[in-house]
């Protein structure tokens, strides 16, 4: 039986441990985390975490746009 509960709380770990990996290196460790007779049933997962991934990518760059036009104003 494929536990989600564990697939998150890997996915969180590996994001943790990889912060400026890529969607690709994403997906390829979600693939790894589901096992080939479940892979049908849970490819959801993994269209859902790349989409998570990507906002917080988003949101990062964005953060760092905006620090970055703050600390143009302050020189």
């Amino acid at each position: 039986m494929f536990d989600t509960n564990k697939f998150k709380r890997a996915v969180k770990d590996w994001v943790r441990n990889n912060p400026n990996a890529s969607l690709d290196e994403l997906s390829d460790f979600c693939e790894e985390l589901i096992p080939p007779s479940q892979f049908g049933n849970y490819a959801w997962l993994i269209e859902q975490t790349t989409g998570w991934y990507q906002h917080v990518l988003e949101t990062r760059k964005s953060a760092k746009l905006f620090d970055d036009m703050e600390s143009e104003d302050v020189a």
